[in-house]
């Protein structure tokens, strides 16, 4: 920033007898400066109209200088707003690099002496005030919206502080709160911790979300069936495991669960009692070959289906097993089973079979049939309100959110059903298109909340759509949404730049390139602050790495993100010099004044004479890893591998490797099968961003955790 007020500034010559000061004024502010907290500064600049302007990084930078200005300059001066134009050079294109975007030109009616006086004046006392920081308190919507995105992205860090303010911010029941937790646990894959939750017996007894069923039963097989189920019948697994007496209640919950490992369990269970039809709905939902050949050893080893002892709807719905609870009262609807019918279609959310069942039992009352008590009226209310919400498509749920009436269900509904849709990827254009703009009207609308609570799933959804022809929309739609948070949180950010990358992976036109650049440069300029260099070098990855239609404008914006964060000089830390040191020569800017010298970081030295191993299908990822830490360290050797099966050169480097990357989000799921079978998952380092950046990010955790 210095830099940019000294050609702001032009000769000081000119300023004739008021030169000291004119420079003690702006050498004071300069001193006292910090970013990105709203500060603002008074300064004369060489531009048309010239003069004194008050110059901010961010709006409230501005409504704090006018509001301080005004009360010190009286009406003698009135402060217009400018806009600057970097693209002509100069000393707007100064000011642009240096973050100071906002502009207002300080028009005076009084002698200069005065103004000038009262100027300083304004800058003396504000200096001699001492300032305390206003606690910044998160609304509760913004901290769900923000643990949900970090658990998108597995950030264990970012998770863990959201954590904290949600069990501390009274909004949420204790119910939830555990709900919640067990998602949380799951999502950062650690079984055993949720398998010692002191509150899991407790919660087994309750009703619980969709994705808390599937978590438990992801937890079962990493926990109690995975280990055992080598060259063991499904009925010895199921028998040793006592999955029936401890588990029962998880077990039926889902007829056909949404990952892998929690099939893998139903199958266990439908072979062990001889539920073929169930297995039979597993096995057509396998995801993949992988997955396809482990099913068909279990049923290999199966034995014989038991011949059934007591098929009656109560003995069913006694050993938990809803799903033909439901087939059968349908089938031969006996009216003393009406209330476990409907209690079996709500612990199952089941809306394929929730209409017919309410529509039998509300026949029954109507002839006398059945005793419609206090607990039957409840669970029929809670049954219609399941259908109620019931969504078929994204198309039904995006025209729903977006009409111009509140549904504060919209939310739940989404994260609950939103797996037996049709994948987004084989959704029509038009369908495509009117899905993101409802997605769009909804945040502009009453719904708006909806949105934000459901923002991880919409992010996740964007990215699986934006490979295929239509998903562009869609994708472009939860980016204006991530851009438009009021607050920008680190998970908001992170949850940005993984989707803008993979929508400029994607190929785009350079009109829509362009208008994505501007956004995400307004962006930076909005955070641009030493705690989101992070960011910003993660930005400048994805914009050196992806296709590029418009050559000039990606070269300004990287060129403004490079120059401002070295403007952060000795705060920023050693990794982050030597990325922007690589990035600024990519570039051809010229190295910094400081950027020779760098820290003895202890933490980088210890890959001093060590072998780096890095798997990931990115190009040149090893040769990037090596250039950026050449100032750092020096490592034995930087050695990639981007093989899609399980080979022996991958299955040697992950045994041979001192340290291990392995990029999850570039990876081929056979690949990553061999890498665990020969290294426990706590000895691979596993990026959450993406980029060389995000591989470093993840190093140099992993080497500070290790002290």
């Amino acid at each position: 920033m210095r830099e940019a007020l000294e050609i702001a500034l032009g000769d000081p010559i000119r300023y004739g007898d008021r030169r000291d000061r004119v420079e003690i004024l702006v050498g004071n502010q300069t001193a006292s400066w910090t970013s990105g907290t709203g500060s603002w500064l008074v300064a004369p600049v060489q531009r048309v109209p010239s003069g004194f302007y008050l110059l901010s990084e961010n709006r409230e930078g501005q409504r704090r200088g006018v509001e301080v200005l005004r009360a010190f300059l009286g009406p003698a001066v009135t402060l217009e707003s400018e806009a600057l134009a970097p693209h002509a050079g100069g000393i707007d294109a100064a000011l642009h690099q240096a973050g100071l975007v906002h502009v207002a030109y300080l028009r005076r009616n009084s002698a200069p002496e005065m103004f000038l006086a009262r100027i300083e004046d304004a800058v003396a006392t504000l200096q001699g005030k001492g300032t305390a920081n206003r606690p910044v308190r998160t609304s509760f919507v913004d901290q769900l919206r923000d643990f949900r995105l970090a658990l998108l992205h597995q950030d264990a860090e970012s998770v863990e502080q959201t954590w904290r303010g949600l069990q501390q911010c009274g909004q949420l029941s204790a119910e939830n709160l555990r709900f919640l937790e067990v998602e949380k646990l799951a999502r950062l894959e650690r079984w055993r911790d949720l398998r010692l939750l002191p509150y899991l017996a407790e919660l087994l007894r309750a009703r619980r979300p969709r994705a808390v069923n599937e978590a438990l039963l992801e937890m079962l097989w990493w926990t109690e069936v995975a280990e055992l189920a080598v060259n063991r019948s499904p009925a010895e697994i199921y028998a040793q495991a006592d999955l029936g007496a401890r588990y029962g209640a998880v077990l039926n919950t889902r007829e056909v669960p949404a990952t892998s490992s929690g099939r893998a369990v139903i199958a266990v269970v439908a072979l062990a009692v001889g539920d073929m039809a169930r297995f039979e709905l597993v096995a057509a939902a396998a995801s993949g070959p992988t997955e396809r050949d482990r099913l068909d050893q279990l049923a290999a080893l199966a034995a014989p289906p038991p011949t059934p002892v007591g098929t009656d709807i109560r003995s069913l719905f006694e050993d938990g097993q809803y799903g033909a609870v439901v087939r059968a009262f349908l089938d031969g609807p006996d009216p003393r089973a009406a209330d476990l019918a409907v209690i079996s279609v709500l612990e199952r959310a089941d809306t394929v079979h929730a209409v017919a069942v309410r529509t039998v039992v509300e026949q029954q009352l109507a002839e006398g049939l059945v005793r419609q008590s206090r607990h039957l009226r409840q669970n029929l209310q809670e049954l219609s309100d399941l259908i109620n919400n019931r969504c078929r498509s994204w198309d039904e749920w995006g025209a729903r959110i977006g009409r111009d009436e509140p549904w504060e269900y919209a939310a739940e509904v989404l994260r609950s059903q939103y797996a037996e849709w049709d994948e987004l990827p084989l959704v029509s254009n038009a369908k495509m298109t009117a899905l993101a703009d409802n997605v769009f009207s909804a945040w502009l609308g009453i719904n708006r909340e909806q949105i934000i609570a459901g923002l991880d799933v919409l992010c996740r959804a964007a990215a699986s759509a934006v490979a295929s022809a239509f998903g562009a929309s869609l994708a472009e739609a939860v980016l204006l949404v991530l851009a438009e948070q009021q607050n920008l949180s680190a998970p908001v950010r992170e949850s940005y730049l993984h989707l803008l990358g993979q929508l400029l992976d994607s190929g785009q036109e350079q009109p829509g390139y362009t208008d994505l650049l501007a956004q995400a440069g307004e962006i930076w300029r909005k955070v641009a602050a030493p705690v989101a260099v992070n960011w910003g070098i993660g930005l400048v990855d994805i914009l050196l790495d992806t296709p590029c239609p418009d050559p000039d404008s990606r070269i300004a914006l990287v060129t403004e993100i490079v120059g401002r964060s070295r403007s952060f000089g000795q705060r920023l830390s050693s990794r982050q010099r030597s990325e922007l040191q690589v990035l600024a020569a990519d570039i051809g800017l010229p190295p910094a004044e400081d950027e020779g010298i760098t820290d003895d970081d202890p933490v980088w030295k210890r890959l001093d004479g060590k072998v780096l191993g890095i798997y990931s299908l990115l190009p040149r990822t090893a040769d990037a890893l090596r250039t950026r830490l050449a100032s750092l360290c020096e490592p034995a050797s930087v050695e990639g591998n981007a093989d899609t099966v399980a080979t022996a050169a991958l299955r040697g480097l992950a045994r041979r490797a001192d340290y291990l990357i392995v990029d999850t989000w570039h990876a081929a799921h056979a690949a990553t099968e061999a890498i665990d079978a020969v290294r426990t998952r706590d000895q691979q380092i596993l990026p959450q961003g993406r980029g060389v950046t995000g591989f470093l990010q993840a190093l140099e955790l992993y080497l500070s955790a290790s002290d």
